[in-house]
């Protein structure tokens, strides 16, 4: 299989994050948490991105079915009006915890992991919030909670913690929203390399950036090893589908204590090419 990988743009974040792809306007929009700012670039040939900075921590946005943005932050959440201004929406974190990862599912709720500052184990929670825009907390004990999905026919909830090396599954009411039944999919080798962001393609594929493993690794959806996608960088962090055929694979990564020399892409955002999936549009908030 012949793949191209190539940056999307030359925005280098010192931690990207959070890639999502706007299937309407052919947008790549991604955080850089430790930056505290987030860009966005049209995915074609000669485009150039746009970048926003924020006052805070912003571990990843999505976009809000009534405009603007929504995000995970340091405090909690945030809301980002069309023109990119910024303000805080609801507090709730103490001052020694940060929300991470976040995304949508199918039903417009929003799904956000928040980890203390130095990923102490126990302190993580998994959270969901609604229209009504109240914090439920929907799984604790975790230590880095970051990339979480569903399946395609939404009877399953994926959620891996970083610092643990584990991706679990639960099984998911989509009407509820409710998770139960947790079980071990994959366990992941101790071998210096750490699950990070992750995203599930149309035939129910898992991708999973793995930090400092130079590579994306591809999973059935029973947790079978399918497919390396060896990368250009030490620290790839997230992935999401796009394009308009939706089979280009989004990459972002870290900078952030890189060997620019060894690696002079870190902290790029890529796409991959020639693989043989699809995946769905990034679904839209509806608080």
């Amino acid at each position: 299989m012949q793949l191209t990988i190539v940056p999307i743009s030359n925005e280098r974040s010192d931690c990207g994050e959070g890639p999502f792809w706007n299937h309407k306007t052919n947008t790549v929009t991604w955080v850089d948490i430790a930056g505290n700012k987030w860009h966005q670039i049209e995915l074609r040939e000669g485009a150039i991105s746009k970048t926003f900075k924020v006052p805070t921590i912003i571990g990843a946005i999505v976009e809000r079915s009534r405009g603007g943005y929504f995000a995970a932050v340091k405090e909690g959440y945030g809301s980002i009006d069309s023109f990119g201004k910024y303000s805080n929406e609801i507090d709730f974190l103490p001052e020694n915890e940060r929300m991470n990862d976040a995304k949508v599912d199918t039903r417009g709720r929003f799904w956000a992991g928040s980890a203390a500052m130095d990923f102490e184990l126990g302190l993580g929670k998994l959270h969901l919030i609604e229209s009504g825009c109240e914090d439920r907390i929907m799984e604790t004990g975790l230590a880095l909670p970051n990339g979480l999905g569903w399946s395609p026919d939404n009877k399953y909830f994926y959620l891996v913690d970083s610092m643990q090396s584990v991706m679990w599954r639960y099984d998911f009411n989509e009407e509820t929203g409710s998770i139960t039944n947790r079980k071990v999919l994959i366990t992941f080798p101790n071998d210096g390399a750490v699950p990070d962001g992750m995203c599930i393609a149309d035939d129910g594929s898992l991708f999973v950036a793995m930090w400092d493993g130079a590579r994306v690794e591809v999973f059935t959806a029973e947790g079978a090893p399918l497919q390396t996608i060896q990368m250009p960088v030490m620290r790839p962090s997230s992935c999401t589908f796009g394009g308009a055929n939706r089979n280009v694979l989004i990459v972002t990564s870290a900078a952030g204590e890189q060997n620019l020399e060894q690696f002079p892409l870190s902290g790029l955002t890529f796409s991959v090419t020639g693989l043989p999936f699809t995946g769905p549009a990034s679904e839209v908030f509806n608080g």
